[in-house]
């Protein structure tokens, strides 16, 4: 599916030009190009490496299924690739929808494999704002980049708020299935920091580029910036309150434990006194000095009775 938006000056915004008339706007720069590319075919992509003249690398990397954001310099454009950042239905995974943009001076490509809640709606805004894309290609770039890491951030919160009630969980009444969900946490936000650290970088190479990002732009991209690293921040203590809730957990099993292995020794010790005595009145000797007493039996169990009574008693005032 291929959609074009192109903003020519006097006439406003021309949708859906046709993908083989855009070459004559591409020289003009005074004109604003969006080119959005789904599910392109192999000749999509010909013809858009003829169009914008696409180095061969770029266009290899944009069919690419997974690539790890990046970006790279080449003559007339750079080439980004950027994820957004989806969450799940459940632990198991962190859904991710990679976009390749192709960023010219007057130019905006961009290329994926899904349909893409946030690009969709920035189109929309594109159409129904002529004057947002005459300020030039970067301003698109930066209210995508914009919109895409405001949701990563409220997603990353999102998770975070969910970690810290599992941590309470935890403390209360810890679970084997607590245990897993951690571990579910811990690869989310494994991939989440894979993404957004990254993602950081690529901002911070857009800011050394003039020819692309004009000055006025500086600050906006400078914010994405600074909520990238609010999310990585997010990441890594969401990851250090998983680490403390890990060791909350093994320290309550083995509290757990020690208390079972306390109550059990504590049973042992009173038991293994009467099974010596039982066993001492068990052995067949026939000459045994209290083996004809009329009230033998019953001194016995007596005896063994009070000791357990005071093994017991004696255990309770050390409030073992």
């Amino acid at each position: 599916m291929i959609k074009t938006l192109v903003y020519v000056p006097g006439e406003g915004i021309k949708e859906g030009v046709p993908f083989g008339n855009i070459k004559e706007f591409v020289d003009k720069d005074s004109c604003s190009i969006w080119v959005d590319l789904e599910e392109p075919t192999e000749d999509n992509f010909k013809i858009l490496a003829d169009i914008f003249n696409l180095h061969p690398l770029a266009i290899e990397d944009a069919k690419t299924k997974f690539n790890l954001p990046k970006i790279d310099e080449h003559v007339g454009y750079l080439f980004i690739v950027w994820h957004d950042l989806l969450g799940s239905s459940g632990l198991d995974k962190m859904e991710t929808a990679e976009v390749d943009i192709f960023l010219g001076k007057n130019f905006f490509v961009t290329v994926h494999d899904r349909k893409m809640k946030n690009l969709d709606l920035i189109f929309d805004h594109c159409k129904q704002a002529p004057d947002f894309m005459s300020r030039g290609a970067e301003w698109v770039l930066h209210h995508l980049l914009d919109v895409m890491v405001d949701g990563d951030f409220l997603l990353v919160d999102r998770i975070s708020n969910e970690v810290d009630e599992l941590e309470d969980r935890i403390f209360e009444v810890p679970t084997q299935e607590n245990l897993k969900e951690l571990f579910l946490y811990k690869r989310q936000l494994i991939t989440i920091r894979k993404i957004a650290a990254p993602q950081r970088e690529i901002i911070s190479v857009l800011l050394r580029h003039e020819t692309f990002i004009e000055r006025h732009a500086y600050i906006y991209f400078q914010d994405v910036a600074d909520h990238l690293i609010r999310i990585v921040d997010s990441v890594d203590t969401a990851r250090d309150v998983i680490s403390g809730a890990m060791d909350i957990y093994l320290s309550n099993v083995s509290n757990r434990m020690n208390e079972v292995m306390k109550k059990l020794t504590i049973v042992a010790t009173i038991f293994i006194p009467l099974t010596l005595i039982t066993g001492i009145y068990g052995m067949n000797f026939k000459n045994m000095p209290e083996l004809y007493w009329t009230y033998g039996y019953f001194i016995v169990l007596i005896v063994m009775v009070s000791f357990v009574f005071g093994v017991f008693i004696y255990f309770k005032s050390k409030r073992w």
